[in-house]
């Protein structure tokens, strides 16, 4: 394995963090077309209810995760959701996944779950063990 490293934010420090994450962030937020804001994460790593992760691959960025616990509205089952990713090396996803899955495990969390409307995230999620459990369908009126 290369130099990989996953450090968690400290959510004091996130301001200083911020410019170093928040445009791969918004990268992820507008080709994805989601509804959250950056502002969001930072809202809700600063206050806690979620946890960020930057990677580094021989001491270069690598990318960032963020990372919240979901419950099932109907089982209250509770998985570890990784609500955005973005990665700026071929590595990091696979590096940040094997870290992502052992936190899960720690946590005593058995699923890790995923969204996203692009497809070509099934492909690399798949060579990772995910499974697509549901379809979504959408009509705007």
């Amino acid at each position: 394995m290369m130099g990989w490293r996953l450090t968690q934010v400290n959510p004091v420090e996130l301001h200083a963090w911020w410019p170093l994450v928040r445009p791969g962030l918004e990268r992820v937020r507008k080709r994805a077309g989601a509804s959250w804001l950056c502002e969001d994460i930072y809202s809700a790593v600063r206050t806690g209810g979620a946890t960020m992760h930057v990677g580094y691959i021989d001491q270069l960025y690598a990318g960032v995760l963020v990372l919240t616990v979901n419950a099932d509205p109907f089982t209250a089952e509770k998985s570890l959701l990784l609500w955005a990713v973005y990665t700026c090396h071929r590595l990091a996803l696979r590096y940040g996944l094997a870290d992502v899955k052992a936190m899960a495990a720690r946590a005593g969390l058995r699923k890790l779950v995923f969204h996203s409307p692009r497809r070509g995230w099934s492909r690399r999620l798949a060579a990772e063990g995910f499974v697509i459990s549901e379809m979504k369908f959408e009509r705007m009126l």
